[in-house]
């Protein structure tokens, strides 16, 4: 028995070895993991709408960078769609806290010619929210989102929105598509 006993001990700590080795290595590849842009596209009819980012974890101290894009895919060269100041729109909603972060937008109308298999794209720009029906603790949050350098920690669920016309066969058409991420600050 105590034969077995001496075997038994160096197995042990080889095993908790190789666990904690594993473990580490666990977290290295999802840390790597994280490092990698993160996608998500949708098509509706002849459009795509892509948003990108970088990665999906961030340190506070990061620029958050986000991409979104559209690209007309139709059977024609190319198509004139109308739009507010952009086609693009974002609903953003921080989960660990519950607060969605008001997005404002001008509404003046603007037109552009996308050209077919080429993507158009925009960088992510934070813009001024309004004061909403948000408690005191929400409205700081929002604040430290809006007027900060950088995104506060959290879990950040982000949904890009584009809305636009065309025109075709003298037929005014509304276009609405959706895609969403989920980042994290760390």
């Amino acid at each position: 028995m105590k034969g077995l006993m001496k075997m038994m001990v160096p197995a042990g700590i080889l095993f908790l070895f190789l666990s904690a080795a594993c473990s580490g290595q666990e977290y290295l590849n999802d840390k790597a993991d994280a490092a990698h842009p993160v996608v998500s596209e949708t098509q509706s009819g002849d459009f795509l709408i892509r948003l990108v980012s970088d990665r999906a974890v961030y340190e506070e101290t990061d620029h958050v960078e986000l991409k979104a894009k559209l690209k007309y895919i139709g059977d024609e060269p190319q198509v004139t769609i109308s739009h507010r100041t952009s086609p693009f729109w974002y609903r953003i909603h921080e989960i660990t806290r519950g607060v969605d972060i008001p997005y404002v937008q001008d509404s003046p109308g603007s037109v552009m010619t996308l050209e077919r298999d080429v993507w158009y794209e925009e960088q992510y720009v934070r813009r001024g929210a309004t004061e909403g029906e948000n408690g005191d603790r929400d409205q700081e949050f929002i604040r430290s989102f809006t007027q900060g350098p950088h995104f506060p920690p959290g879990e950040y669920e982000i949904e890009l929105n584009s809305d636009f016309f065309i025109e075709k066969d003298g037929e005014r058409k509304k276009h609405i598509m959706a895609t969403g991420l989920v980042l994290t600050v760390e």
